[in-house]
This record gives structure tokens, C-alpha cells and sequence, in this order.
């Protein structure tokens, strides 16, 4: 009997070694900065300095860290795998600081409008990447 136990234990361990770690989402790492925001069939882009003053971060473990023109922003993401390049995407609710950005400033839609992502498509280079709520499409670039 304690042979038994002994080789369903060994055998657990050998399992649980063969596990492999699933592979960080391909969002994972990544920086972008906001290029364009389509509201309501009207396109706005954004000059090169709004750009930097409008970016986002997908770090591991679910963190996405925002920088909201003058204010930082913290959120939580989640991503299903993309297929041909479009996936579900989650944005949980974004804590930021609230000071008063000098106009124009686009950091108040994108702390309220990504909380509302469906959706996510990257071009095939990984140069571009959509975001999409109900209402809004976010356009970034990629940060070198």
C-alpha cells in the first residue's frame, strides 16, 4: 500500500514538472501612445506632443498603468488571444489622479472610454493597435 502511495506521489510530481507556463499575452511588456480617437463618425489626431502625453502600459499580472496628459491612471486588463490579429479585451475601472490638464487634453476619455473596451485588433507588424468601446476607437502606436 505505501509502495502505492509512494509511486501515484512520484508520478504527481512528474506531472506537475512537465507543466508547461503559459506564454504571457502578446500585450504583455507593451507601450503605446494615442495617435487618433474616433468618436461619433469625427476623427481626432493627435499632434506628436499630445501623443506623448497620452500613453498606456500592459504589464504583467493584469496591470495597465496610463498616462492621462498630466495625470496618471492604474487599471486592471485581461486579453483572450487574438484571432487574425482581433480579440476581447477587458479594461477594469481606472483610478487616476485628477489634476486640470491644459487644453486640449484627451487624458479624461481615455480614462472613461477605455473602461468600456470590447474589443483590441493589432495590425500584423505589432506597429498599431485599436481599441474599441461601444462609442470610441482608440488608435495607438507602438513606443520603441
Amino acid at each position: 500500500m505505501l509502495a502505492k502511495s509512494l509511486i501515484a506521489g512520484v508520478a504527481l510530481l512528474m506531472l506537475a514538472a512537465c507543466a508547461t507556463t503559459p506564454e504571457p499575452h502578446m500585450l504583455t511588456g507593451s507601450t503605446w501612445k494615442l495617435t487618433a480617437m474616433d468618436t461619433s463618425g469625427s476623427t481626432t489626431t493627435l499632434t506628436p506632443a499630445l501623443q506623448a502625453r497620452h500613453t498606456l502600459s500592459f504589464s504583467d499580472e493584469g496591470a495597465l498603468v496610463l498616462q492621462l496628459d498630466c495625470n496618471r491612471g492604474r487599471a486592471s486588463w485581461s486579453a483572450g488571444q487574438p484571432r487574425n490579429g482581433a480579440g476581447a479585451i477587458n479594461i477594469g475601472p481606472i483610478a487616476s489622479t485628477r489634476a486640470l490638464c491644459p487644453q486640449p487634453s484627451f487624458g479624461n476619455e481615455m480614462a472613461s472610454g477605455l473602461s468600456e473596451a470590447q474589443t483590441y485588433a493589432l495590425t500584423v507588424d505589432r506597429g498599431a493597435l485599436v481599441i474599441e468601446t461601444g462609442m470610441l476607437r482608440f488608435t495607438f502606436a507602438a513606443m520603441e
